[in-house]
């Protein structure tokens, strides 16, 4: 039995809201042009904007069809997504040199926190598909996973303590989503895990289902982390799902702001996506024969990758490292077959960010975008 997507109105409270939920709300106030103005973040544009008060420090407002943001509040960077018509196909290769990777305007994202500074991230779409396209800067390709190497001293194969360079990208999916998984929020997301090692070589990205949550959870593969943002901070949904204009700007969106105090420590995981859960990776074991002296000894692979199938291997992907940069492509049906609360369907203008991973495998030394919006062009633009 298939899971069934679960409106966005339903999950907009965060297990932080719970217990203020249960009590009466402060106010609730629907607020005109006029009252707007008296309120701190708002401007003075005509809107109808809903203001729910749960405490001083909880506060949830809905916004329609109008530009109003919470002051403070920091906007996400628009990578828009130029049309294709069907014969303009985008061959997954990491070459992106394609005519309608030409046609697609290059956004140039800064990142915080890892090694890498800088992404270059372009976007196209068809009538059924997405295709995304992100580059950067990196002196050296690293496509080994703790292989097994030849230790002279010890006279055996030991595991190495390389590992392969990847890009994650974390979509808006489930119910509550932030850009950082070290926001202190609580949230879900649809990840696309590409790794030059363990999973380039079958041309995929692991289909990911995460969250993040403000406490261990039992049954969960949840790791540790502290957060790094300030005690409050607003956050965004959209909630325009039933038959949204595929072309509106964020501010033609129904949306909702969201304010409250955020978690010290959070708890993050990410898991292949399916009821089945598939092995991406199989061991090798270390090889039996002893390189001769004279001959430098090279690294054997200890972990292969495996191809995916169904939900957990719908997104294709290559990377290319040419010349000082990587450039990998990912290619995914617009609406997946399952449909599950964590696969986005891109029918709207849909927030994403982005992690790179540099000779690490730790989440907190990767770099870490801003809130991206990849936003659907009209064909001709």
């Amino acid at each position: 039995m298939k899971q069934q997507p679960v409106p966005a109105a339903i999950c907009m409270v965060a297990p932080a809201f719970e217990e203020e939920m249960k009590k009466p709300l402060l106010a609730i106030l629907i607020v005109s042009a006029s009252y707007l103005s008296g309120i701190s973040g708002m401007d003075t544009a005509l809107a109808e904007v809903t203001r729910h008060e749960i405490n001083s420090q909880n506060v949830v407002v809905n916004v329609s069809d109008e530009a109003w943001q919470p002051e403070g509040f920091v906007n996400g960077l628009t990578i828009p997504a130029v049309y294709l018509a069907a014969s303009e196909e985008i061959k997954i290769d990491g070459r992106a040199d394609e005519a309608g990777w030409k046609a697609a305007e290059e956004i140039k994202v800064r990142l915080n926190y890892g090694s890498t500074k800088t992404a270059f991230v372009k976007a196209a779409y068809t009538d059924k598909e997405v295709f995304i396209r992100v580059r950067w800067a990196d002196d050296d390709e690293n496509r080994q996973y703790h292989p097994w190497l030849w230790s002279s001293e010890e006279k055996t194969y030991l595991e190495g303590t390389q590992v392969d360079d990847a890009l994650l990208l974390s979509f808006e999916a489930g119910c509550d989503w932030s850009p950082s998984f070290f926001a202190g929020h609580v949230f879900d997301f649809d990840g696309w895990h590409w790794l030059a090692a363990r999973s380039d070589p079958v041309g995929q990205a692991l289909d990911l289902y995460g969250n993040v949550q403000d406490r261990p959870v039992k049954n969960g593969a949840f790791s540790a982390h502290p957060a790094r943002n300030t005690p409050e901070t607003w956050n965004l949904k959209f909630i325009e799902n039933n038959e949204p204009d595929l072309h509106a700007n964020w501010d033609n969106l129904d949306r909702v702001y969201l304010l409250q105090p955020t978690n010290e420590q959070i708890y993050y995981q990410s898991l292949v996506d399916g009821r089945e859960k598939q092995p991406f990776l199989q061991h090798q074991p270390a090889p039996t024969v002893t390189p001769f002296p004279w001959t430098e000894s090279k690294p054997f692979t200890q972990h292969s990758p495996v191809k995916l199938h169904a939900g957990a291997g719908e997104v294709n992907a290559r990377g290319l490292w040419e010349n000082g940069y990587w450039t990998v492509e990912f290619r995914r049906d617009r609406e997946t077959p399952a449909r599950t609360l964590n696969d986005v369907v891109f029918n709207r203008l849909t927030q994403f960010s982005l992690y790179i991973f540099d000779q690490t495998e730790n989440i907190e030394e990767a770099s870490e975008s801003q809130r991206l919006f990849l936003k659907f062009l009209p064909p001709g633009e």
